[in-house]
């Protein structure tokens, strides 16, 4: 009663409070009560926003690829952007392995929307990524090409159990990328890579909000125990207001700010990612920080058509490079001569990144992204490393039919990975479901696309 009585005069509702009580054991304090009732309003703030699903080129025409080579390296760069034709398809649509559209029967996610999250949430600890073999990844399944799917947005688990059945039945790997950086978030890999002898990419990405950003330790008050950022949040609108009605409200307490005040302002902070910028005065994170703190180059999206908000939409489910390069590592001894890459729903270059901070070089790239605010930033990205493999980039999905998988695997001699996840938003993208964790119809084609080159190279 004392514990529940505490709840409420925070602000929290009786209904939260009681699902929090009924949810932990005695032997829980307030302060754990009160975390997971703000992180259930997390959860919940977050807009699903309805997929929009738009695809490039039904037709079997021969793809007409521009290249451009810069003077300063061996780099060939492709684009398919040159036609314009764009044509509406429903949902659960994929393209079959003559090229022809077919519905899909049955939706991985439809068993999951129904059972709902409250009681099904991921459980995540960084033990599952036991060394060993998993058993049920081995043989042929074992063998390059190696598959890694990825997925940022916390989803039921019996999402997990419909997606891994589309790819092998391989059982998914559950992590928290605050065991690499600053950012704390919940994220699942299904792939066949290795597990033993991995290795954390050096240097290493700032592990709190302090290492990121010292400078906000003279102004950071002690009550405020957050470490990490919990979300990358694009709101622009009315946070100067906000920053202001927080600061004033620490200002007007002369330091003596109740425990409901404090749990309400970091609360707001977690929400609209904001730090310590000045005495009693806060800032929202700004993008150089957040690519800082994902492991991303010094103004990686500061493409001179974006604004601030446009930079942070291009982040919000982007790869975390140092838990990326943590599962790639592996790799490393590998494909020293260079690895050829087949990289689905690429987004900001995350996957691209990963495996050049860890010091393997890109023999060619076949990258799939629907924005083209992403494609001009992995273009910019790749060039400015002065890259020597081959970039090529595909505006969608639908353009990789069964005859261009298999011309490609001819060109190039196959592919070491594939590797896809979320499908990020970025200035006329589609955007990612957060019930899902992916657009399905998306889901669907890397699979098909992940089938396809297995078969082409004689695996099942």
């Amino acid at each position: 009663m004392e514990k529940t009585l505490s709840l409420l005069q925070m602000g929290f509702t009786e209904e939260e409070v009681s699902s929090a009580i009924d949810n932990f054991d005695q032997r829980a304090t307030v302060q754990e009560l009160a975390d997971s009732i703000l992180a259930r309003r997390i959860a919940n703030s977050i807009e699903q926003k309805e997929i929009k699903v738009e695809s490039d080129f039904l037709d079997e025409a021969e793809t007409d690829y521009s290249s451009y080579q810069p003077s300063y390296s061996d780099v060939s760069y492709y684009d398919d952007d040159n036609n314009n034709t764009r044509v509406k398809r429903a949902k659960h649509i994929f393209i079959d392995d003559i090229g022809a559209s077919s519905s899909h029967l049955g939706d991985p996610w439809s068993m999951g929307q129904r059972a709902g999250t409250n009681d099904m949430s991921v459980k995540v600890e960084l033990e599952a990524m036991t060394p060993g073999r998993r058993a049920n990844v081995q043989g042929d399944l074992a063998k390059p090409p190696f598959f890694l799917y990825g997925n940022v947005v916390e989803v039921p688990k019996d999402t997990w159990h419909q997606l891994k059945q589309f790819l092998y039945n391989v059982e998914p790997e559950f992590v928290n990328s605050q065991s690499f950086s600053a950012l704390t978030r919940r994220e699942g890999y299904i792939h066949n890579l290795p597990v033993e002898k991995r290795s954390v990419v050096v240097p290493k990405s700032p592990m709190t909000i302090e290492e990121a950003l010292p400078f906000t330790r003279q102004w950071w008050p002690s009550w405020d125990t957050r470490k990490h950022i919990s979300v990358i949040t694009t709101e622009a609108a009315g946070i100067e207001q906000t920053c202001e009605r927080l600061g004033g409200m620490v200002r007007e307490s002369r330091g003596v700010l109740s425990q409901a005040r404090q749990m309400q302002i970091i609360h707001q902070c977690r929400v609209s990612n904001l730090i310590w910028v000045g005495r009693d005065r806060l800032g929202p994170l700004e993008p150089r920080q957040v690519e800082k703190i994902l492991g991303y180059p010094y103004n990686h999206t500061n493409l001179f058509e974006l604004n601030q908000p446009d930079r942070l939409a291009a982040m919000k489910y982007a790869f975390q490079t140092d838990t990326l390069s943590y599962l790639l590592s592996v790799l490393k001894g590998k494909y020293q001569d260079g690895i050829r890459v087949l990289s689905i729903y690429s987004g900001i270059g995350g996957a691209e990144v990963a495996l050049h901070r860890l010091g393997i070089p890109l023999k060619c790239v076949i990258s799939v992204e629907e924005s083209e605010v992403n494609r001009k930033i992995l273009r910019r990205w790749w060039l400015k490393t002065e890259q020597t493999g081959v970039l090529r980039q595909h505006a969608g999905i639908w353009k990789l039919k069964t005859h261009v998988i298999e011309d490609l695997v001819k060109e190039f001699g196959g592919f070491d990975l594939i590797i896809g996840g979320n499908y990020t938003s970025c200035k006329g993208g589609t955007t990612v479901n957060t019930t899902m964790g992916m657009d399905s119809n998306r889901f669907y084609e890397y699979n098909r696309v992940v089938k396809r080159v297995r078969t082409a190279v004689g695996l099942s």
